[in-house]
């Protein structure tokens, strides 16, 4: 998978949750910071609470891995410095896994929810020259219900 690859997903995933969720795009120009893809452009609702899920304005950092890569279950790269912001912001992840078919699945997360899943960060290494630190999250720690017994995909 070449990098334009990656992007191309990323694109797919960033266009979905758009649709999915009251989301708008944040467009790349100087002015957008690097720390998150979209915004809500609307409260996210439930019928079940009064309070909205998610107030408009909060930023959402779009992530997408493979499903499988190089053997093993795909991964979500998480700078530690953008996952901080968006921490700090109160923001949401989309979080999602695609194959060569398409998204097998897509889910909204909170920041802090994917904080409990980064206790270890790496420096950078050969992780790209663009964080210091970073985690790889495994996809199978958010969609459990994809891996059968044994570890197989189901």
């Amino acid at each position: 998978m070449s990098v334009a690859d990656n992007a191309d997903w990323g694109r797919t995933v960033e266009t979905a949750a758009c649709e999915r969720w009251p989301l708008e795009h944040v467009a790349a120009d100087n002015d957008k910071p690097d720390w998150f893809d979209a915004r809500f452009v609307a409260p996210l609702e439930a019928e079940s609470t009064p309070e909205p899920i998610v107030e408009a304005g909060t930023p959402v950092e779009v992530k997408s891995c493979r499903r499988r890569y190089c053997g093993r279950y795909g991964r979500w790269w998480i700078k530690r410095e953008s996952h901080d912001r968006l921490v700090d912001a109160a923001g949401e992840y989309v979080l999602a896994v695609t194959d060569r078919t398409g998204i097998v699945r897509m889910s909204l997360l909170s920041a802090e929810t994917v904080d409990c899943l980064c206790s270890t960060w790496w420096e950078t290494g050969d992780g790209g020259p663009n964080a210091e630190e970073y985690r790889q999250v495994p996809w199978t720690v958010v969609f459990e219900d994809l891996v059968g017994p044994g570890g197989e995909q189901r």
